[in-house]
C-alpha cells in the first residue's frame, strides 16, 4: 500500500507556490508539518483504541520503542492537558474561535463567497496572541482590510450570515493545528493561524501582507516566542 505519494505531494507544493524555488522550500515545510499532524492524530486513535481494549502503557511502549513512562507522557498527559475535542482534534482557543468569527463578518461585509485566508488575517485584529504581534509590527486592522478588498474585492451583496470557509482557508486552519501539535501545544491559537498564513506562500492572506511590505521573517521572529 502506497501511504504517501511524493508525485502527488510535489504537485500539491507546486500549486501553492508556482513561481519561486525558495517559496516552493517553505511550502514543502507547511505541507511535511501537516503529514506529521496526520501521523501523530493516527498514532493517538490506534493508542486510544489499545487502551480501550485493556492494554496496558508497558505493552504500547514496547510496541512503540519506547519506555511506558514516554508512552504515557506522550499520549495521555499531553491529551488529557490538551482537552482534545472529539475525533482526536486539539481544542481551539476561545480567542481563536473569536477571530474565526469575526473572519466570517468580515467576508459576509464584502459580499465574498467564501472565507478567505485574507479575511482569517483580518479577523486575527479581533484579540489575542496573533493581534499584538502584527500591532507590534506596525501592522493595523484597517490596512489590512483596505489591502485584502483592493486585491480580492467580493462579488456579491454584503450578507447578515458569513460564507462557508475556502479550501485554502481550511487548510490554514489545519496547518495551525500541525504547528500546535509539532510545538507540543495542548490547544490551537491564534499565533499557530498566523504562522500557518505565513508560512504558506501562495495564500491570499500572505499577498495581503506583502503588498503592505510586511516582513514575514518578521512575522516569525516574534512566533518564535509562542511557538
Amino acid at each position: 500500500m502506497e501511504i504517501v505519494n511524493v508525485g502527488a505531494l510535489m504537485a500539491e507544493v507546486r500549486a501553492r507556490a508556482p513561481d519561486a524555488p525558495l517559496d516552493r522550500v517553505e511550502a514543502a515545510i507547511a505541507a511535511g508539518m501537516e503529514l506529521a499532524s496526520g501521523g501523530d492524530e493516527l498514532i493517538g486513535r490506534c493508542v486510544a483504541e489499545a487502551r480501550a481494549a485493556g492494554c496496558s502503557w508497558t505493552e504500547i511502549g514496547t510496541r512503540m520503542g519506547v519506555s511506558k513512562q514516554a508512552a504515557r507522557q506522550r499520549f495521555a498527559q499531553l491529551s488529557a492537558a490538551a482537552g482534545l475535542s472529539p475525533g482526536g482534534r486539539l481544542k481551539p482557543q476561545d480567542r481563536l474561535l473569536a477571530c474565526l468569527e469575526a473572519a466570517g463578518r468580515e467576508a459576509a461585509a464584502d459580499g465574498a463567497g467564501e472565507i478567505g485566508t485574507h479575511h482569517l488575517l483580518t479577523g486575527l485584529f479581533e484579540e489575542g496572541v496573533a493581534a499584538a504581534i502584527l500591532e507590534k509590527l506596525g501592522v493595523r486592522a484597517d490596512a489590512v482590510r483596505d489591502a485584502a478588498r483592493a486585491l480580492f474585492p467580493g462579488s456579491g451583496q454584503p450578507s447578515e450570515l458569513p460564507p462557508p470557509q475556502s479550501a485554502e482557508a481550511r487548510d490554514a486552519i489545519s496547518g495551525a493545528e500541525a504547528l500546535a501539535r509539532r510545538g507540543g501545544c495542548g490547544y490551537v491559537g491564534t499565533e499557530h493561524l498566523l504562522g500557518a498564513l505565513a508560512l504558506d506562500p501562495g495564500s491570499r492572506a500572505r499577498r495581503v501582507l506583502l503588498s503592505l511590505q510586511v516582513s514575514i521573517a518578521a512575522i516569525k521572529k516574534k512566533l518564535e516566542c509562542y511557538i
